[in-house]
């Protein structure tokens, strides 16, 4: 595996967990062995306090650094207090207006050159640096443009991640065996997932958020549910959407949440009209954010080149449910 110029920050202890991780885990099978070419090595992963997943990165060289993995993410980014903690200046007189999970900001651009991650290096001219999140020990975040072409594995019960190349045929589903479920998706907005769940029998569209503590859905996706589905169940809730600061919500409880042949019971939906929403064109039709609440319940895995979702389940799953 190429190494690239190394430089250890320093300040946080926990940093050696990660330089362990630069070395790649041992995974205690090949459960993720599937694709064709490049399998990749796994690594570390460990949960922020809103359960999102952070790899050790380097940046221009310098780490290991914990960044989110975070699938809804069109570009890689760092945080501000990042560019104190590596020496990093703002280039005069250049700022960009940005799209943010919590809406538009307007931050300052840095000369970072390149993001070293789960064994792939990509090279870039500039990224902006975003608001610190509070609470979060993460000093950055992995976008969709370090994972194009691939698929990323994760394991948030055994705390690994791999990035391994696509493959190119349209029939890996036999290699991982009769547990694992595959939901076929298209890519949306800057090379996001998205995909269809079904709910009551009302099929509503998805993006695929690892950035995304909790799953959400908009206020008209509330309401087609609501009118849908048997069963369904309000509450009102205290949460931290994507990270930021803690509201109280209304949520859903729903019996059944359906991706394919996979079913969640009794799931909890968080109800805001969140501007990524509007990424999806979704402002007033019904849409869903699918998060690490239940993306982290199972291994799963997401093609960035054939367009799949993949869920390991414990036990075998239903028929999928007709729409209505």
């Amino acid at each position: 595996m190429p190494q690239p110029s190394i430089r250890k920050t320093s300040g946080f202890a926990w940093l050696l967990v990660f330089f362990v991780a630069w070395a790649g885990v041992g995974s205690a099978d090949n459960t993720f062995d599937h694709t064709n070419g490049d399998t990749g090595d796994d690594y570390l992963i460990l949960p922020d306090r809103f359960d999102r997943p952070m790899v050790g990165t380097y940046v221009n060289g310098m780490g290991p650094l914990p960044f989110i993995i975070d699938t809804g993410a069109s570009k890689s980014v760092i945080y501000r207090g990042l560019t104190a903690m590596i020496g990093l200046e703002a280039l005069p007189n250049q700022s960009k207006r940005i799209l943010t999970a919590t809406g538009y900001k307007r931050v300052l651009v840095y000369p970072v050159t390149d993001f070293y991650v789960l064994g792939r290096t990509l090279k870039v001219e500039e990224t902006v640096a975003l608001p610190d999140i509070i609470g979060s020990d993460a000093k950055g975040l992995i976008g969709v443009d370090m994972l194009a072409g691939h698929t990323l594995f994760m394991d948030m019960a055994n705390g690994t991640a791999k990035l391994a190349i696509s493959p190119d045929s349209n029939s890996p589903r036999e290699r991982l065996g009769d547990e694992w479920t595959m939901v076929q998706g298209r890519p949306v907005a800057y090379g996001s997932l998205a995909l269809e769940v079904n709910i009551g029998g009302l099929d509503v569209p998805v993006i695929v958020d690892t950035g995304a503590s909790d799953t959400v859905i908009n206020s008209a996706g509330s309401e087609a549910v609501a009118r849908s589905a048997e069963g369904i169940r309000r509450e009102t809730i205290r949460a931290s959407i994507s990270g930021g600061q803690e509201m109280v919500f209304t949520a859903l409880r729903v019996p059944e949440f359906n991706i394919g042949t996979y079913v969640n019971r009794d799931m909890r939906l968080v109800v805001s009209d969140v501007p990524v929403f509007a990424l999806m064109g979704a402002r007033e039709v019904p849409a869903i954010i699918l998060g690490m609440d239940l993306l982290g319940q199972q291994p799963f895995a997401i093609d960035f080149k054939n367009w799949r979702l993949y869920l390991k389940t414990a036990e075998p799953t239903r028929e999928p449910v007709q729409a209505r």
